[in-house]
């Protein structure tokens, strides 16, 4: 259950739409999304013992309705665990997916055996009238992993022989091609990092050209890097070091399709499991320099986060969900203060969250994974409703004031 006490915080004015229980628990690498070339979206859930389900929602005669599925992914054996998941779109133009599941597996002689499995489709799969996942489901690669598996992430890797091409990195490992190749060809900032990588944030800026990455690792190491890509030449590095493993590193634009003296404002996020989250602010200009500390109350566990505008005034709130059952919000104040805004309570432990439109209706959703389930909460449409009059007013005004000084 979630506790619904009515605030006047962006959060709290969410409504819960749908919620599916979970027949064991997952963990924070147990959700990812999926997203299709036509705009819809989808999301894809974990337990640790095997079962996987699709969440995705449909309008029939204007009454919106979720649909859940458990999806019968081949090979992956009885006893396995599922440690994580990960998917993307391998295609701008039309569906053709790839499905990443991490598992582990104790053997008969007490050894663990761990395995990253990849679906994909094959030419000619899917006129069978089953769904695309579905299909994908049956098309297993199976590679067997020398280490033990924690995130499952995905980015872009370019080179001039390849051009561009999506691989996964595996806590500090890089699957290229379907094999396991060396990271250090195309991830220098990974080299001789000596620490077991719990979060791995990859943010692309200048048309492509640089990147920044953030490792959050279990020894309490923060690895922040800007990379040329070019020539994979390191520009800048930081290191820092907590007391407690980092569970999350976001890095993330403050503002929305905004920029400053051409430039981006990037920010990033840095959550300690059991002491205080930052916030390093404008780490483009500052290097980290700036930073500001998210003051929360009682949270003894933060396991999650995302970075969102779910108030849609422009600029990115920070969530934070924790082993306390709750999410805390803050916003970024005038003075550029990151100030806690509002909080919610659920049934359990939140895993993780994400922020995407599963309704197909224009406006984002509030994915949240917990112990129990999975959450989806949608935004008040009255609410949506005076934002939307208050923009056109305002629009209107522009517009009428321009047309005044066309006149004159």
């Amino acid at each position: 259950m979630i506790d619904n006490k009515k605030h006047d915080g962006d959060l709290n004015s969410l409504i819960n739409i749908h919620f599916f229980p979970l027949t064991s628990q997952g963990n924070i690498y147990s959700m990812s999304k999926l997203s299709s070339s036509n705009g819809t979206n989808k999301i894809l859930v974990a337990s640790l013992k095997r079962k996987i389900y699709s969440c995705e929602a449909d309008r029939e005669n204007n009454v919106l309705r979720p649909i859940v599925k458990e999806l019968l992914f081949t090979y992956i054996p009885n006893g396995a665990e599922i440690i994580s998941i990960d998917g993307y779109n391998k295609k701008n133009f039309e569906e053709e997916y790839a499905i990443g599941i991490t598992i582990i597996k104790r053997s008969g002689d007490g050894t663990m055996e761990r395995y990253l499995n990849i679906y994909s489709e094959t030419s000619g799969d899917g006129d069978s009238g089953i769904s695309s996942i579905e299909t994908i489901a049956q098309n297993c690669l199976t590679v067997e992993l020398s280490y033990t598996p924690y995130l499952l992430y995905h980015t872009f890797i370019y080179d001039k022989d390849i051009d561009e091409e999506i691989v996964w990195l595996i806590s500090d490992k890089l699957s290229h091609g379907y094999v396991e190749s060396k990271i250090d060809k195309y991830f220098p900032e990974f080299i001789n990092l000596n620490a077991l990588a719990l979060w791995i944030d990859i943010y692309y800026y200048n048309d492509n050209k640089r990147r920044i990455t953030a490792i959050g690792c279990q020894c309490g190491l923060v690895k922040i890097t800007i990379v040329e890509i070019e020539t994979l030449k390191i520009i800048d590095e930081w290191k820092l070091r907590y007391a407690s493993p980092i569970s999350n590193v976001r890095i993330f634009p403050r503002f929305n399709n905004k920029t400053i003296d051409d430039k981006q404002v990037l920010d990033i996020l840095i959550v300690n499991l059991l002491n205080r989250t930052i916030v390093f602010s404008d780490v483009l200009r500052n290097g980290l320099k700036n930073d500001f500390t998210l003051v929360t109350e009682n949270a003894d566990c933060i396991l999650t986060s995302i970075v969102a505008d779910i108030n849609m005034d422009g600029v990115n709130e920070i969530l934070l969900g924790t082993y306390t059952h709750e999410i805390y919000v803050f916003k970024i104040n005038c003075d550029e203060k990151w100030i806690l805004s509002d909080k919610r309570k659920f049934d359990s432990p939140v895993y993780s969250m994400s922020y995407l439109d599963i309704t197909n209706d224009g406006m984002k959703e509030l994915i949240v994974l917990t112990q129990r389930g999975v959450y989806i909460l949608q935004h008040d449409l009255s609410k949506i409703q005076k934002i939307l009059d208050k923009r056109l007013a305002k629009l209107s005004k522009h517009y009428d004031n321009c047309k005044t000084k066309i006149i004159d």
